[in-house]
């Protein structure tokens, strides 16, 4: 007990209020009011905070501290607390019976290095509450709270750069922002092993962007963007979503804008990239890669909406079902240098209607089932299919089960499959073919009509028919 007298003893007389009695470990450890430079300390089993910052416009620096074992938070900076720059390196906040660390105050600058906190089980490891803080954290760890990192849902205008640091094995999300407003960066950040999402959003009109980060081993989605979120911004630069028990990358909330440049999304147990919400702005370039996921690689769930999806020189492979998949309507995507190759069913195959399609320049081989697949439900599409090869698929390069349906295919090779080259199965649909088309080595045919009132244009070119329907025109 005499070292926790010598902390007591140090701190009154440096801007700090403290319990006169040692065995008296009613309300906060340390209260600090004015600057104070805490070097080497111990603060446990106190009731209230730990530490508590109580008074604005001061500068706070706390060096291979311990708040432990408290029974509110480690560390707070409290509500009407403002201008405060506090430094905090190799310290530790963990065991608290609320949050390891609380920023509720306005407008304070917070540097976290070599910080850990961990096992607030009850709560956070870092809650932002408070609005338009600075908060600069390198090489720390928030491992085995509720939620590793939280901007609460009255958090707003927040800027958060995390660089260095792990989100780990925490009972809810490695992060999760509620908030509004936001900025959050991650480079070189890892989330894994949390119980539900990597990384979860729930707010609107944030900006959050991660490079090199690691979103892995997750109960839930790696990435998560909920129903409530709105009009967020999401890029991810050379970041891996890999392992998470559901989805790899998950967008349920409307309006927002993503941009995935050289991401991979692998090995998940549901898929790489779901879309359930409306009006997004997806953006999937730079050698992106979805593959070995337990069911598609990219699926626009039937709940997706009038979402547009901007896929270029990116890959699909080796995904337990279909390489892409759009069952929701009303849909525009668009694919430029695609590769979707070795998965189980589809490379590409449409579920829903009213989905505007175009692919150009792009390799559908060597799948399961066939290279590009219009399904039984789908309907009233429209497909542009420029320069683009559907090569060596189990079974059709090109199959039109569903009605209604308008396919252009321009300059297209449809070698090498098992059955036919292009089957027609449906009904009223209407397929132009143009350019230097080519028709070789399928296993079937080349063309063949199964159902009714269907147009083929052949654009003049010499390729055989097969017309087993009724009422189809080939011109």
């Amino acid at each position: 007990m005499a070292e926790d007298t010598t902390v007591m003893e140090k701190t009154s007389t440096n801007g700090t209020n403290m319990p006169d009695k040692v065995d008296d470990m009613k309300g906060n450890g340390l209260e600090i009011t004015e600057d104070i430079d805490l070097d080497s300390e111990v603060i446990e089993n106190f009731t209230g905070d730990g530490v508590a910052v109580l008074e604005g416009d001061i500068e706070v620096s706390l060096f291979e501290v311990e708040s432990i074992d408290n029974g509110d938070d480690g560390f707070e900076l409290r509500g009407p607390v403002s201008d405060v720059s506090a430094s905090i390196e190799k310290s530790v906040f963990n065991m608290n019976g609320d949050d390891g660390i609380d920023v509720f105050g306005d407008g304070n600058t917070l540097d976290l290095f070599r910080v850990e906190a961990a096992f607030n089980t009850k709560a956070e490891g870092l809650e932002v509450d408070g609005t338009n803080n600075e908060l600069n954290i390198s090489l720390s760890e928030f491992e085995g709270n509720l939620n590793g990192l939280n901007i609460a849902r009255n958090g707003q205008g927040n800027t958060l750069n995390i660089e260095n640091s792990a989100f780990f094995d925490n009972g809810d999300d490695g992060i999760d922002v509620f908030g509004i407003e936001n900025k959050l960066s991650l480079e070189s950040a890892s989330s894994t092993g949390n119980a539900e999402d990597g990384l979860e959003v729930d707010g609107s009109d944030n900006i959050i962007t991660a490079t090199t980060s690691l979103f892995a081993d997750n109960g839930g989605d790696g990435f998560s963007d909920d129903t409530t979120a709105t009009g967020n911004e999401f890029t991810f630069t050379a970041s891996s979503f890999r392992g998470n028990s559901d989805d790899g990358f998950d967008i349920e909330g409307a309006e927002n804008i993503v941009t995935l440049n050289n991401v991979s999304s692998d090995d998940n147990a549901e898929e790489g990239f779901e879309i359930d919400g409306r009006n997004n702005q997806i953006t999937i370039q730079d050698r992106s890669i979805f593959g070995g996921n337990g069911d598609d690689g990219f699926d626009i769930d039937f709940r997706g909406t009038d979402n547009t999806v901007d896929v270029v020189d990116s890959g699909f492979r080796n995904n337990g079902d279909d390489g892409f998949d759009v069952f929701g309507r009303d849909n525009t995507i668009n694919w430029s240098g695609v590769e979707s190759f070795d998965n189980t069913e589809q490379g590409f195959e449409v579920d829903g209607d009213s989905n505007d399609v175009t692919i150009e320049d792009s390799f559908l081989l060597s799948n399961g089932s066939s290279g590009l697949s219009i399904d039984l439900t789908g309907e009233d599409n429209n497909f542009v299919v420029n320069r683009t090869a559907f090569l060596m698929n189990d079974e059709d390069g090109i199959e039109i089960l569903g009605d209604g349906n308008t396919v252009d295919l321009f300059d297209v090779e449809i070698i090498d499959n098992g059955e036919w080259g292009l089957e027609i199965a449906g009904d009223s649909n209407m397929i132009t073919l143009g350019g230097n088309s080519i028709f070789e080595g399928n296993g079937s045919g080349a063309i063949v009509f199964g159902g009714d009132n269907n147009t083929l244009d052949l654009g003049g070119m010499d390729i055989a028919v097969i017309d087993n329907g009724s009422g189809n025109t080939i011109v």
